[in-house]
C-alpha cells in the first residue's frame, strides 16, 4: 500500500510499504488531516515514521469512523483526577502505521454521523482536544491567542457556548474576532507566542489555559493578580464522541483537500499559511 514516510533526515515521502500488522481492526483512510504536531515532528521523528492521526476511515462492517488517537486506562490515578493525556497507557499507538497511508490498524473508533462528510470527520480529533480544554475555561469574556485552525476552533465553541470572544494573532489578516477592550476573566493560548500578552490581559483571579507551549511567563504577574494556569493537551475517547456529534452544526473552516501524492504541495501551504487545514485523501 501507498503511505507518506519519514526518510533518514525526517523528510516526507511516498513510498510503497507492507500492510499493516498486529492488533487492531483493519481500517480503510478516507482522509487525514495535517495537524501542527506532524509539522513539528518532520525532522525530529525517527526514519520510518508515518504520520496522521486524524483520520477518518472506513472499517469492515462498512461503518464510518473518527480513529481515536490514544487511549487512557480509564482507571488509573491520573485519569481518575482527569488527567488522562499524563496517563502511563496514552503514549501507545493507536493508529498503525499512521494516518497518511492507505490503510491502518485502528485500537478504537467514533462512528461519524452521515451529515459529516469524509474531510470535516477528520476535525472530530482535534474538536475533541478544543472540547477538552474547554473544560478548563470559565464562562465570560474570553481570549484566543492565535486564529489558525485550532484557534477557530475555540472561537466557534466559546460563541455557540455564550462567551463575549475576543483574538489577537500576529497576522491582521488572520484576526476572527475583535482585540479586546478591557481585561478578560480567560485566555486560551493556541500559538507559540503570545503567553506573556495573554497573562497581562487576564483580569485578577482570570485563567489561561496552554493549549500550546507556552513559553516563559512573568511569575510575579501571576502572584500579584493571583492568576491561574493550566495546561490541556490531547483528547479522550468521550470527548471525540461529544465532537463528532457536534460538529455537523459548528462554523468550523473549510479545508483545502488534496490527494495524498501531493503530500509536499499541502505542507507547503500550511507552512507558508496559505491554508487553515490541509486534508489528504489517498
Amino acid at each position: 500500500m501507498r503511505a507518506i514516510v519519514l526518510d533518514a533526515h525526517g523528510e516526507p515521502a511516498m513510498e510503497d510499504v507492507g500492510e499493516p500488522a498486529g492488533t487492531g481492526e483493519l481500517a480503510h483512510v478516507l482522509a487525514c488531516g495535517l495537524c501542527g504536531s506532524d509539522v513539528e515532528k518532520l525532522g525530529p521523528a525517527a526514519a520510518g515514521t508515518v504520520l496522521g492521526h486524524e483520520v477518518t476511515a472506513l472499517l469492515s462492517d462498512g461503518r464510518r469512523v473518527a480513529l481515536v488517537h490514544h487511549l487512557p486506562c480509564g482507571a488509573c490515578a491520573r485519569c481518575r483526577a482527569g488527567h488522562e493525556s499524563t496517563c502511563e497507557h496514552f503514549a501507545a499507538a493507536t493508529i498503525v502505521p499512521g494516518g497518511f497511508a492507505e490503510r491502518v490498524r485502528a485500537a478504537a473508533a467514533i462512528d461519524l454521523p452521515p451529515a459529516l462528510d469524509d474531510a470535516k470527520g477528520t476535525y472530530v480529533e482535534p474538536l475533541a482536544c478544543v472540547l477538552r480544554a474547554l473544560e478548563r475555561v470559565p464562562p465570560g469574556r474570553i481570549l484566543v491567542v492565535g486564529c489558525g485552525f485550532i484557534g477557530r476552533l475555540f472561537l466557534a465553541v466559546l460563541r455557540r457556548r455564550g462567551d463575549e470572544v475576543f483574538a489577537r494573532d500576529p497576522n491582521p489578516s488572520r484576526l476572527a474576532a475583535p482585540e479586546p477592550d478591557g481585561p478578560v476573566a480567560a485566555a486560551v493560548l493556541c500559538a507559540r507566542a503570545g503567553a506573556q500578552a495573554a497573562l497581562e490581559a487576564l483580569g485578577p483571579g482570570g485563567t489561561l489555559v496552554a493549549f500550546a507551549a507556552a513559553g516563559p511567563i512573568d511569575l510575579d504577574l501571576l502572584y500579584r493578580r493571583e492568576l491561574r494556569v493550566v495546561g490541556s493537551r490531547s483528547a479522550t475517547p468521550r470527548h471525540m464522541a461529544q465532537a463528532a456529534a457536534l460538529l455537523p452544526e459548528l462554523d468550523a473552516p473549510e479545508p483545502r483537500v488534496l490527494p495524498l501524492e501531493r503530500f509536499a504541495e499541502g505542507l507547503e501551504l500550511y507552512r507558508a499559511g496559505e491554508e487553515l487545514k490541509v486534508v489528504f485523501i489517498p
